[in-house]
């Protein structure tokens, strides 16, 4: 009894002994916060994109995609956004012009209604950039460090970088924003490297985030000590396929993030979604596709007459409102319109402007299959789902 009271007694000693006291401000991210202001529905689905950047964030029903992946990473992205019920994309802010962050712009914009496309003022490859939004038919917009981007009815995307341009490299210029709702805080860093995270940090700009996406896929020179530190993370995820890029999600990296949850979007089919209830808790979740709708094939896909078509297998009608077939070579997109039904035991034929094929609906395109190269026409269902595929002949 002597003995249980006296290890007691030390216990409350060293509890009294300043470090020894379990630190009230330590956070958590799974433990409520306090804010001011109103509280907001948020999601932010980090897409497992391959090798290449893609974020989602939705904000009481307004969409924005950070990065548009390759154009490979087309399907991915479609029903990523589809899990998260985007039918309009309100703004998509490219961090950069390299090919792994905007090269799925394209076809995004076939598939999706595309507000505003906003990118960095300062990138060496600005006219390039500005030419593919132009080209796409997009209203282009930059963005400078000190900008707010008003994304839903008083949240906002803050611009912390480029604070300079850097003639060397434009992941040096990509841009840099922090997203801050419900208590919480993203850091979304594009491929930033030393000399951006460097100026950043110059600047005197609070990167401090619960949430960081990491920059440039977690390469050796994507994350200098000091931005780790300011940075201090609860969660930070990286956007990478190992297999592809081995620098990628780099030991070096990892061990500046000693304390955060790391997570890599390569480990999830489909990608990675961050909720914040409306009380500040955090919560992970790894959604998957649901099953592909049934009942319909691609009979037919022509490269010398530039068409497709979709027959119906099944004993009824199929609304395919929503529903895309791609492309894989050049991945252009036709989205089939609202009220397009296949007919129980019909067909429906798509052909491209110059075709000389009857059709039921007109792909916007000159040519969508390539003629002297492999390529395939690929059926999506309105969840993003793979339905049925055909080689083009």
């Amino acid at each position: 009894m002597f003995k249980r009271v006296f290890i007691l007694i030390l216990a409350a000693l060293f509890a009294a002994v300043p470090g020894c006291v379990k630190d009230p401000a330590k956070r958590s991210w799974s433990d409520p916060v306090s804010f001011e202001g109103e509280a907001h529905s948020v999601q932010v689905m980090f897409v497992n994109a391959g090798k290449a950047d893609a974020a989602i964030v939705a904000v009481d029903g307004n969409i924005w995609l950070i990065d548009t992946g390759t154009k490979e990473s087309f399907p991915q992205l479609f029903g990523a956004l589809k899990t998260m019920a985007a039918d309009v994309i309100d703004g998509v802010i490219l961090t950069h012009g390299h090919s792994d962050h905007m090269g799925g712009l394209k076809p995004i914009s076939e598939a999706f209604t595309v507000k505003r496309v906003l990118f960095p003022s300062l990138l060496n490859d600005r006219v390039k950039v500005e030419n593919e939004v132009l080209s796409l038919g997009l209203a282009g917009e930059y963005a400078r460090a000190g900008d707010r981007i008003e994304i839903a009815d008083g949240v906002f995307f803050d611009v912390l970088g480029p604070t300079a341009q850097d003639a060397d490299d434009d992941n040096d210029n990509s841009l840099v924003i922090k997203l801050a709702v419900n208590g919480r805080s993203f850091l979304f860093t594009g491929d930033m490297q030393f000399n951006e995270d460097g100026r950043i940090l110059a600047s005197g700009a609070d990167v401090s985030c619960d949430v960081l996406k990491v920059p440039n896929h977690g390469n050796p020179d994507a994350l200098s000590e000091a931005f780790a530190k300011a940075a201090n993370p609860l969660i930070a995820v990286i956007s990478t396929d190992t297999a592809v890029d081995t620098d990628s999600a780099n030991e070096l990296v990892l061990r500046k993030l000693a304390s955060a949850e790391k997570l890599l979007t390569q480990d999830h089919p489909l990608g990675i979604l961050v909720s914040v209830g409306k009380n500040g808790v955090i919560y992970l979740s790894y959604p998957t596709l649901p099953k592909p709708a049934q009942g319909a094939e691609i009979t037919a896909a022509s490269k010398r007459d530039q068409f497709f078509t979709v027959s119906n297998t099944a004993g009824v009608d199929i609304d395919v409102s929503g529903w895309v077939v791609y492309s894989t070579r050049g991945y252009e997109v036709f989205t089939f319109p609202d009220g397009a039904v296949l007919k129980a035991g019909g067909t429906l034929t798509v052909a491209c402007k110059k075709s000389s094929v009857a059709a039921d609906y007109i792909w916007d395109e000159k040519k969508a299959f390539a003629e002297n190269k492999e390529d395939f026409a690929v059926l999506l269902d309105k969840n993003g789902c793979e339905v049925a595929r055909r080689i083009s002949e």
